[in-house]
């Protein structure tokens, strides 16, 4: 599973609070979205941070340039990102492959990708991030997920 630790690797300045004992039982790009023990990744307009929140999101990707909602509680970790959530996005599967997965898995973290309707999120870019969670455990370096 993808750990808080693996996130802050990626995105090295978080806010709220500090666990490396959080694991995520999926990463989603949509506040409405089932999410237990949920990632949220924030694109677009949808920045329902509470909407995440209670449907099970444990932590969010949230662009440094965009205020965060005034109800953010202050234990709840936050990783921003200068370059942007999707951005991110794809530098954390291309680092973690191997702990994801499109279906449901008990030792896996399971991604719940952008519907490309709606989403504003180009379908390249929808494709790019299924490819890299399909890669398999021989294709990368160190069979660890990182690069």
């Amino acid at each position: 599973m993808l750990t808080y630790v693996d996130v802050e690797k990626v995105l090295p300045e978080p806010k709220g609070y500090r666990s490396a004992a959080i694991s995520f039982g999926c990463i989603s790009f949509s506040s409405s979205d089932e999410q237990k023990k949920g990632l949220f990744i924030q694109i677009g307009q949808d920045d329902d941070l509470q909407a995440a929140i209670s449907n099970g999101a444990v932590a969010a990707v949230w662009p440094l340039k965009k205020e965060l909602p005034f109800y953010t509680p202050n234990d709840f970790p936050v990783f921003l990102t200068e370059e942007g959530p999707l951005s991110a996005a794809i530098r954390i599967i291309e680092q973690y492959s191997v702990k994801l997965s499109m279906e449901s898995a008990d030792d896996k973290t399971l991604v719940k990708l952008p519907n490309f309707e709606g989403s504003g999120v180009p379908l390249d870019i929808i494709k790019k991030m299924e490819q890299l969670i399909h890669l398999v455990p021989n294709d990368i370096d160190d069979g660890k997920g990182g690069r």
